[in-house]
């Protein structure tokens, strides 16, 4: 293994350091690091390194190196003002710990993002990254104090490793396409992990499609159906657990009571219609015949509907189960002239899969000879459930700047707002980290 690919190794371990207390620092590198706040990363560099100054003496090229290093953090589409360190304050160990909370916290943005962007919306649940920036840099400065230029290489590793990434960069540097665009979606690359699994579905909701990789490979795309503005399909890890054959729906509570109701007020054999039931209705009456509709309020609405299986079903014959806190899955669909309109951002934040019986197929037999098993077993009408016997990750990511297939940059629009959002906040007025500029970088 390359030397680069061992650094890159160690340094996007998901690792976190411990939490940082009270060192017994000197007077002045006590003060120092009390006037900073960084979350503690300045507190645990300086731990390990005893109260030991960073960047004075015979680190002043290093000093150099990690300056002009933040002086570039617009070509990693970040704010450069972030990690300024602005004025000669004529304290030394003020000046080192400005120098030094400015590149721990640059290091933790390009290397996993920025924590105040990644949680900015609410319906964002990926696997959580941090990384022990503190250990990272005293162990490049130590091999750097030996003459190995371990510094350089450090911080040149530091960015996601995803060729996606390493294109959007391109193009920024171009300066030909709209910059706030592409650095949110560079943003979002840093939220993931260091490698996505060679098995896997990615979903990207802005562009409705869908990937399936296996081996590393790409086997199949299809396009999708996914939320509506006002229905977001989230941004989350999940895992194929199995797949449901002639699947009923139980339907959400939000959509009983904000489009069902409405209907049953005006028909109350509307579910009788819809080869729906109450689960919980009254007995005798599986269908609300003889419920009083107009006397049910939305906020006080008692009931849960269920769909059985068949050609109404929204679910159509196959759903993909991927447990999950937000409750969203991959299904097949009653309505398939949908998948030929432009705009595929209707549903209600689940995806419709255009291609799902071979999607189906891949996740339980890595190939396409379980089309027969499943395609038996919908020919059969009744509800089955077949397990995979390989949980398979599945990514539902949101990416409105990607390069395609021939290398071109694609845009697609913002249809939730996310880039929005991102941006206004990274537009925001910076934070600064550190407040001084070090006078050994001077000369």
């Amino acid at each position: 293994m390359s030397s680069r690919l061992v650094i890159i190794a160690t340094l996007l371990l998901v690792c976190g350091s411990a939490a940082a207390q009270p060192g017994d620092f000197g007077p002045a590198m006590e003060a120092a690091l009390a006037s900073t706040d960084d979350s503690g990363l300045a507190r645990a560099f300086y731990q390990q390194r005893k109260g030991a100054p960073a960047w004075s003496g015979g680190a002043r090229a290093e000093a150099k190196l990690v300056i002009a290093t933040l002086s570039n953090a617009a070509s990693e589409g970040l704010d450069p003002a972030r990690y300024r360190v602005l004025v000669d304050s004529g304290n030394a160990e003020t000046d080192d710990v400005a120098i030094s909370v400015a590149v721990l916290t640059y290091m933790r943005d390009v290397a996993v993002g920025r924590p105040d962007l990644r949680t900015l919306d609410a319906d964002v649940a990926l696997p959580p990254r941090s990384l022990d920036v503190a250990t990272l840099l005293n162990d490049a400065l130590r091999q750097d104090h030996l003459g190995q230029g371990h510094l350089a290489a450090m911080l040149n590793a530091l960015a996601p490793q995803y060729a996606d990434y390493a294109a959007l960069k391109t193009v920024l540097a171009r300066n030909t396409m709209p910059a706030d665009v592409i650095a949110a979606n560079m943003e979002r690359w840093r939220w993931l992990p260091p490698a996505l699994e060679p098995d896997r579905i990615v979903i990207n909701a802005a562009d409705a499609q869908l990937q399936l990789w296996l081996g590393g490979k790409m086997v199949l795309a299809s396009r999708v159906i996914v939320g509506s503005p006002s229905n977001p399909t989230p941004i989350l890890r999940a895992e194929g657990a199995g797949i449901t054959v002639n699947p009923p729906w139980t339907v959400p509570h939000s959509i009983a009571v904000r489009e069902i109701l409405p209907k049953l007020k005006r028909n109350h054999a509307w579910l009788a219609g819809h080869d729906m039931v109450l689960l919980n209705g009254p007995d005798g009456d599986p269908q609300g015949l003889h419920v009083h509709w107009h006397a049910i309020h939305a906020g006080t609405f008692p009931y849960t509907i269920r769909q059985y299986p068949g050609p109404h079903n929204p679910l159509g014959r196959i759903k993909i189960e991927l447990p999950n806190q937000f409750s969203v899955y991959l299904h097949d669909t009653s309505d398939k002239p949908a998948f030929n309109k432009r705009a595929r951002d209707v549903s209600h934040g689940c995806v419709r899969v255009e291609q799902i019986l071979p999607l189906a197929s891949y996740a339980l037999a890595a190939d396409l000879t379980a089309v027969e098993q499943i395609t038996e077993a919908i020919n059969q009408g009744e509800t089955q459930y077949l397990p995979l016997n390989k949980r398979l990750p599945v990514y539902f990511l949101y990416w409105t700047a990607f390069t395609g297939s021939n290398g071109e940059l694609q845009l697609r629009p913002d249809i939730y707002g996310r880039d929005q959002r991102l941006i206004a906040a990274m537009r925001a007025p910076p934070l600064r980290v550190a407040d001084n500029f070090v006078a050994c970088t001077k000369g």
